[in-house]
């Protein structure tokens, strides 16, 4: 008897614009002429918090201050290489990530399978969020997010939460691994097949849509590849198969592969008709990654995500730099990483408090540097009415990011959910629980010296140094009126003080920078 659910497959029509990529910045153009070389510190420029808070600010969700604290005991390269090494594993965000539903046969059936998928997916955004929240001193989060947005998928298409889930995990066992073996696991993740259609990519019958992202928006960039290779590539992908109803892995079919030779990038591909024809795409990728093109494209976007995320002011000198030492390794990601973050580049003046928080840098910055976690629910909804809906991006080529997260719509948002993390409120009602501003306080050395502390806060808060007369107006503020010498933070007004202070921090426009 037929199902009275029926699922049908069809093509989507994957429209957005072409991604045209500014070009990057050579000779005088160059933004300052520091380079890849590692970093040494100086009586002009030490190793000191201001400069720790840089690197922790970069490389992690931001810091608290005793993360800045720790850096301190360490060099600068103990201190990345510390940043980059492995962490347990992540754990799971509940027990339906491995359990199979029964198919379902009615429309009642189906309609509670798709809204029990809904909340399983809401349950996972907030388990990421709780990751990138409690995550200790590592990179691995940053870079998690960084792949989420770069090879990206979207929930309201892919709709199998396990799917995703999978595909989390996948960024995660290649956060700092080979580029390249990622890729080729990507040409059959569950997550990817259902969002580019690659389940319905079968011989005779090919789909594109994968195989043109896989080259202009994952690899190497438009301008490297014929609209013929991307034909080509599509049918070495052929064959892989979903059923979430008996596996959520992807399986490969024979009878469903174009077994045919392929000339994909001037190369001939000789077709299987047996299981073997799976590792065509294998193939595919090891031809792309033959393209020098690959690595400048990647490293491009590393320099964006951890130096300044201004897409028309990239140094080329730098990325040129990353994409050598990136093939000269083999397309591991963790040495170009590395190099990067205890670069001259990357502590060069001009690039410190240069980058625009993220809806994600912004509001999982404040649970971490404020010790008031709200919870991964209200996380992951705040990031989406800031226009970070995590595991949804608006288009298949993720967020523009830089400006375009702060606009006359979510500047006002930016604002009154930072301050609902200091005093609970938002315009219009509640919000959440508010922090401990004294004990919080308290974390700081010399917390009863109003001077100490302002400046303490300053730092841990604020990328750059504020003037004279910024921080004088700060300090009016935290002292309420009193004189410096009265400052005490167990005093009675103690509380709404330090309240009042970081009002006014978060409500600065270089708050919005890191």
């Amino acid at each position: 008897m037929e199902n009275a659910v029926t699922r049908l497959r069809v093509p989507r029509v994957v429209r957005r614009e072409r991604v045209v990529l500014p070009p990057m910045l050579y000779g005088v153009q160059r933004r300052t002429q520091s380079g890849l070389e590692p970093w040494t510190p100086s009586p002009a420029e030490p190793w000191d918090a201001r400069r720790a808070a840089h690197l922790l600010r970069r490389a992690t969700m931001l810091p608290a201050w005793q993360d800045v604290q720790y850096a301190l005991t360490r060099s600068p390269g103990d201190m990345v290489r510390e940043l980059l090494r492995a962490m347990p594993d992540a754990g799971e965000p509940g027990s339906w990530v491995s359990e199979i539903a029964p198919r379902p046969t009615t429309v009642d059936e189906e309609n509670a399978y798709r809204s029990g998928n809904a909340a399983r997916m809401n349950e996972l955004r907030s388990w990421f969020v709780n990751r990138m929240v409690s995550e200790q001193r590592s990179i691995r989060e940053s870079m998690v997010l960084f792949w989420h947005r770069h090879v990206t998928t979207e929930a309201s298409v892919v709709l199998i939460p396990q799917f995703l889930y999978q595909q989390n995990m996948l960024y995660r066992d290649f956060a700092l691994g080979n580029f390249r073996d990622m890729m080729k696991a990507v040409n059959h993740d569950p997550a990817m097949l259902r969002y580019l259609d690659g389940e319905i990519n079968v011989g005779g019958n090919p789909n594109e849509n994968y195989a043109r992202e896989l080259m202009e928006l994952y690899t190497m960039g438009e301008g490297h590849y014929t609209e013929q290779d991307i034909k080509e590539a599509a049918r070495c992908l052929t064959g892989w198969r979903l059923d979430e109803f008996t596996s959520f892995e992807a399986n490969f079919s024979p009878l469903h592969h174009d077994s045919g030779n392929k000339i994909f990038m001037g190369r001939t591909i000789v077709g299987r008709s047996s299981l073997d024809g799976r590792f065509e795409g294998d193939e595919v990728v090891d031809i792309i990654f033959e393209d020098p093109a690959v690595a400048r494209f990647i490293c491009r976007k590393l320099y964006l995500a951890f130096v300044y995320n201004n897409p028309a002011a990239v140094d080329g000198a730098v990325v040129e730099d990353m994409a050598t030492l990136f093939r000269d390794n083999n397309y591991e990601i963790a040495p170009v990483v590395e190099a990067l973050l205890s670069s001259q580049h990357f502590f060069d003046n001009v690039n410190i408090g240069a980058m625009i928080k993220s809806p994600a840098a912004l509001l999982i910055g404040l649970a971490r540097q404020l010790g008031a976690h709200p919870g991964g629910d209200r996380i992951a909804a705040d990031m989406r009415t800031l226009e970070e809906f995590l595991f949804n991006p608006p288009t298949v080529a993720g967020w523009d990011g830089y400006r375009t997260w702060v606009s006359t719509t979510t500047y006002p948002y930016r604002k009154a959910f930072a301050e609902r993390f200091i005093t609970g409120q938002m315009p219009g009602g509640n919000g959440q629980t508010p922090m401990d501003i004294v004990a919080w306080g308290k974390q700081f050395p010399g917390f009863n010296d109003a001077n100490a502390l302002l400046d303490a806060i300053l730092l841990l808060l604020l990328p750059m140094p504020v003037s004279s007369t910024r921080r004088e107006s700060f300090l009016q503020s935290m002292l309420g009126g009193a004189p410096v010498y009265e400052w005490n933070i167990d005093a009675p007004n103690a509380d709404a003080n330090l309240r009042n202070l970081l009002v006014r921090i978060v409500a600065a426009p270089d708050f919005q920078l890191h």
